[in-house]
């Protein structure tokens, strides 16, 4: 079982705050970082960037703050009567790491101090726990991948961001240079950045998107193929042609009747 204590998110404090628990405290804390952090563990000193997590063991003694200014993270206790899970979390206790994107993070521990506060009592246990869960499996993936070289890449996260947007709005009309703009850098540079980001250049990625979002339709709907096509993002029949069956090796009628519907 895995409760939550007490918490918050985007908490913002001055620099003359300090925090001090020289004997730790029996539960597990979590800390998402949002600004500039300087840490003690016992004896042992370090520095911590927004984009990072810091899960604090039990019986741990720390204090930390920001001498440069706000300090800002997210935070949540929480305890666990879960021995499995217990061995994993202390594997990536006492040292911070890159998350990268907070939000989802901010998320989970905004959702589970909900559940806290106003939850119903016959599922807020059980919400809880799997908020708990989704946000311990991607402090695992994220601690795993720390040295991973395409973590390091520039506008990662944003990247990452803004592919899922464009696998969401597929049929709009992207551009290489709309999505530079938005990042502020130039067409050539996003270029790079997204096909060593993703192993695919952005054109290729978006014409994959949409084909096999015009494949799913042609099996799983009575849609006919030059629907299919505009709400996959195509104003030219012939272009969705050409291009379905230059990804596909065959044409949508063929590929729809292979199927059998």
């Amino acid at each position: 079982m895995i409760k939550a204590i007490t918490g918050g998110y985007e908490a913002r404090h001055p620099s003359t705050y300090q925090m001090s628990r020289p004997n730790g405290l029996s539960n597990y804390v979590l800390l998402i970082i949002r600004s500039h952090g300087e840490y003690q563990l016992g004896e042992v000193s370090f520095t911590a960037n927004p984009g990072d997590a810091f899960l604090i063991a039990p019986g741990t003694p720390y204090h930390y703050g920001n001498p440069l200014g706000d300090y800002v993270d997210d935070w949540i206790h929480f305890s666990i009567s879960d021995c499995a899970l217990k061995e994993r979390l202390n594997l990536i206790c006492n040292a911070p790491f890159p998350v990268g994107n907070t939000e989802l993070y901010t998320f989970c521990i905004r959702q589970i101090l909900w559940e806290l506060s106003y939850g119903h009592p016959e599922h807020a246990g059980e919400n809880m726990d799997s908020l708990f869960r989704l946000l311990f499996n991607h402090l695992f993936a994220a601690y795993q991948s720390r040295n991973a070289p395409e973590a390091r890449l520039p506008y990662y996260n944003e990247l990452l961001m803004m592919r899922l947007e464009i696998i969401s709005t597929y049929a709009e009309p992207h551009s290489i240079e709309e999505h530079a703009r938005e990042l502020k850098i130039s067409e050539s540079y996003f270029q790079y950045l997204y096909k060593k980001t993703f192993g695919v250049s952005f054109h290729h990625d978006l014409i994959r998107t949409r084909i096999d979002h015009a494949k799913y339709s042609l099996l799983t709907s009575d849609l006919t193929i030059d629907q299919i096509a505009e709400d996959c993002g195509y104003s030219n029949e012939v272009h969705f042609y050409r291009q379905f069956k230059k990804i596909t090796g065959t044409t949508p009628a063929k590929f729809r009747k292979s199927a059998g519907i």
